[in-house]
């Protein structure tokens, strides 16, 4: 897993289409966290079967989102993702969405999230075999290239006039 984690392939229905023809940009969002779940799920045991069991679950704190190019109705995608840091209660996650056909970034995603007690309503350090396996994740993707999109500020750019 020195790479990208893969999500199953897509396609976009016709019902996320917006007025402009395209997938609207909260389909891009919700295509992530689908996908995001299901990677928790799998690689790390802290998605919707953690919650259900322990109660507890990941609330998103920051997301930010780069639109790089528009996808139809009907193309096919996948998202893949790294796991770019962690600590005991949350995780630093990085998603790039893909138009199948020729593999082109559509969408690049960076995302902390918090492990919360949905008793209590307030962070909670996640189970030590959880905490174990971010942190083996974290190490199998330092390595690997990232999206310039990452850790990129929002903002207008000023001309030097």
């Amino acid at each position: 897993m020195k790479d990208w984690v893969r999500s199953p392939v897509r396609s976009v229905p016709e019902d996320w289409i917006d007025y402009n023809g395209h997938m609207n940009l909260a389909y891009y969002v919700m295509a992530f966290d689908h996908d995001l779940d299901d990677l928790l799920d799998r690689e790390i045991g802290a998605g919707p079967s953690f919650s259900e069991r322990h109660n507890q679950g990941p609330f998103a704190l920051q997301n930010h989102v780069h639109y790089l190019d528009e996808l139809l109705e009907g193309e096919r995608f996948y998202c893949k993702f790294l796991m770019l840091d962690g600590d005991a209660k949350r995780v630093h996650i990085a998603g790039s969405m893909h138009r199948e056909k020729d593999d082109s970034p559509v969408c690049v995603m960076e995302q902390v999230l918090v492990n919360v007690d949905h008793g209590t309503r307030r962070s909670a350090p996640y189970p030590e075999e959880i905490q174990g396996r971010i942190a083996a994740m974290v190490e199998l993707h330092r390595d690997v290239e990232r999206p310039i999109q990452i850790g990129r500020p929002i903002g207008l750019r000023k001309s030097q006039n």
